[in-house]
């Protein structure tokens, strides 16, 4: 068994899927199958069930995953920790994100630590969670936080709902908004599958209301749709505080309502953190206690 068996082994079950993984690992589909084959023929247990041309991780594959995450981590944090030591620090951090409106703390980051380089994403919590587990990024920030024996959590700030309106709309003259205001507005809400607008629902549900939503998009569209009057939207306090609308949009906050979002920091509790990101999550923690 070889390392590099391991490797391959560990992008196709991340993948479960051998074109993909061949084409991120710049090798034939042929040299993954017989790579994975000639791991199950070693281990004498089937490591995915196959139907067709889908594969899928099966209980065997899923324990022999959770191994090859740990060892391929130690392997990696014995080079970063020997390189550190060595003065030879590689100045690389792997960040990813539930939403990419995270990116404005870390913007920050970057101009003043300019020789670090960045591989960043915007991913789906579960995505970011199995990106950690395997030692592929070194940082998620997420919302909801998550919540696991094996990471670090840190909570950054928590995030009150609010609803955001342009100046010249009718409930801008407000400074706060019942329930009953809202119902029947036209409401511009993110896709689903965005976890906002997971967070969203799950607050209209407790409220035991429906909005009336118009148009469903990404964080982009919905700042300019926004912009120019076309409705209005739930969205964070944090969102105001770190300036990702125009002044022209006003937040209001919602009468009787105390319910808040957290925004996290989480990282693999054995995963060796280099000087930079011990230093990007203190940053991280400084940039949101100013915000509440």
């Amino acid at each position: 068994m070889e390392l590099m068996q391991l490797r391959y082994f560990q992008v196709v079950a991340l993948n479960q899927h051998i074109t993909r993984s061949a084409e991120q690992l710049n090798v034939s589909q042929p040299a993954i199958s017989v790579v994975i084959s000639r791991l199950e023929s070693e281990l004498g247990v089937p490591l995915f069930d196959r139907s067709g041309r889908s594969i899928v991780l099966n209980a065997y594959g899923e324990v022999f995953l959770s191994r090859v995450n740990r060892i391929l981590l130690d392997i990696d944090n014995a080079k970063k920790e020997i390189n550190e030591m060595k003065g030879e620090q590689e100045h690389t951090l792997f960040v990813s994100l539930t939403s990419p409106q995270f990116m404005r703390g870390i913007e920050g980051f970057m101009r003043s630590h300019p020789a670090v380089k960045w591989r960043q994403s915007v991913e789906e919590f579960q995505d970011i969670i199995q990106l950690l587990e395997s030692g592929k990024i070194d940082i998620g920030i997420t919302s909801p936080e998550i919540n696991r024996d094996d990471m670090n959590t840190i909570i950054l700030c928590q995030d009150r709902f609010m609803v955001a309106v342009h100046q010249d709309h009718p409930l801008a003259k407000k400074d706060s908004v019942g329930v009953d205001d809202i119902i029947g507005e036209k409401f511009i809400a993110l896709q689903k599958g965005f976890p906002f607008r997971t967070q969203m629902d799950q607050l209209c549900e407790e409220l035991g209301i429906k909005l009336n939503i118009v148009m469903e998009c990404d964080h982009y569209l919905r700042t300019e749709l926004l912009n120019v009057n076309a409705g209005i939207t739930i969205a964070s306090q944090s969102a105001k505080k770190r300036c990702l609308y125009d002044e022209q949009i006003k937040f209001l906050p919602i009468k009787g309502l105390d319910k808040t979002r957290n925004i996290a920091l989480s990282y693999r509790k054995d995963k060796y953190l280099t000087q930079d990101t011990r230093d990007f999550c203190d940053y991280m923690i400084a940039y949101y206690k100013e915000l509440v």
